[in-house]
């Protein structure tokens, strides 16, 4: 389970820890400080689970708290991976990133065997038998790089290739 805590911003209330948006709005409605008075704004912080980057990509506050809890974190591994692809590397701001998340296509490969990949599905049956020994794939994947067609990056401790990365 994923577990949050709310640190409020006022100085005279202490924070708690939530697991859910239920128990968060539970907790948060009943807040007071030591005078009594009602707590309203929290810093939202990431304690422990599975998708800590995630959320710090996200950038996950108190205002978007319910988009965590009714889309992000029902998203599949995958689409989790896209989805971190469009915030923290692509710069999309949540809600865009949210709508094009079927739109990226993402390989768990580095950017060399994607690139390679692609080299061989389209381009290598076209040239002769005796040139194929002269292909570098290290300067196709280079290029494929630097005119940012490709993007390699890493998540969840795992490599990922972007192989549209221009057209999204």
């Amino acid at each position: 389970m994923t577990v949050f805590h709310a640190t409020p911003y006022n100085i005279d209330a202490a924070g708690f820890y939530f697991e859910s948006l239920c128990e968060f709005e539970q907790k948060s409605e009943a807040h007071v400080d030591r005078f009594g008075c009602k707590v309203e704004e929290y810093e939202i912080q990431f304690i422990d689970g599975e998708d800590a980057e995630l959320f710090e990509a996200c950038n996950i506050n108190q205002s978007n708290l319910n988009t965590w809890f009714d889309e992000i974190e029902l998203l599949s591994d995958f689409d989790k991976s896209n989805l971190y692809y469009l915030q923290a590397v692509a710069g999309y701001d949540l809600q865009q990133a949210l709508g094009k998340v079927n739109d990226v296509v993402i390989v768990q490969s580095k950017l060399l065997d994607a690139a390679s990949e692609l080299f061989d599905e389209c381009y290598l049956h076209a040239l002769p038998d005796s040139l194929k020994c002269y292909m570098d794939y290290d300067k196709f994947a280079r290029d494929c790089e630097l005119s940012g067609d490709m993007c390699e990056f890493e998540y969840g401790c795992q490599t990922y290739t972007c192989t549209n990365a221009n057209s999204i």
